[in-house]
């Protein structure tokens, strides 16, 4: 198989047939190669248009929505980045070259070392991963962007304590089968405003203990 070719072909055939992923977004993912973030027995269906199975029922995302993310965030180069739920690490990487720096957390370890070294093989150097619940951060941190790679059933307005003024969430809210994307902003009085971006559906973010979906 000619992993140059079918990245290629993702890229026209899939991400960009969407009128709201940019080419300059398009150049981004062309420069990493997605089938090294994809488990190795699933490698020959990295550039397909459907989600990828990982280890503890877990999936990668569809191409075309890491384009939609990347595209909804609309990153100058500049922004720390929270990302919730580092899985392959593939939405890492695309971060990562999309801003200054990305910490991203997720609750098993096996994918936080696996997106250590997948991370390091492509040369992305400001990326910190590191195993942790999102409920149980404890930072005073204020990013300029979040994004959560898995669902909520309600709006998450408790990351609102974790953005800056002027930053965006990017969440997935919803139970199977209406969710929406929305970019969530925090208003002057600190409440949460949303804007809906389009449909989709994947998993609930879970939790270690519980296995089940966050309750906000």
């Amino acid at each position: 198989m000619n992993f140059n070719t079918a990245r290629e072909n993702m890229l026209l055939n899939q991400v960009r047939t969407w009128d709201f992923v940019s080419p300059e977004n398009i150049n981004i993912m062309r420069k990493l190669q997605r089938e090294e973030f994809v488990p190795v027995e699933h490698r020959k269906l990295a550039f397909s248009d459907f989600e990828i199975p990982m280890a503890h029922g877990e999936y990668m995302m569809k191409p075309i929505l890491e384009g939609r993310i990347l595209q909804s965030l609309n990153l100058t180069g500049s922004e720390k980045v929270l990302e919730i739920g580092t899985g392959s690490a593939y939405m890492t990487a695309l971060l990562a070259l999309s801003s200054n720096h990305v910490t991203s957390v997720d609750i098993y370890q096996d994918f936080i070392d696996s997106a250590l070294e997948k991370l390091a093989e492509a040369n992305i150097t400001n990326v910190k991963c590191e195993k942790n619940n999102v409920f149980n951060l404890n930072s005073t941190y204020k990013y300029d962007c979040i994004v959560a790679t898995g669902s909520f059933e309600e709006t998450p307005e408790f990351l609102l304590e974790n953005i800056k003024q002027d930053g965006k969430i990017f969440a997935i809210i919803g139970t199977y089968p209406i969710m929406s994307a929305c970019l969530i902003t925090k208003s002057t009085d600190g409440q949460a405003q949303i804007e809906t971006l389009f449909e989709t559906v994947v998993k609930p973010l879970q939790t270690l203990e519980e296995k089940s979906v966050f309750e906000l």
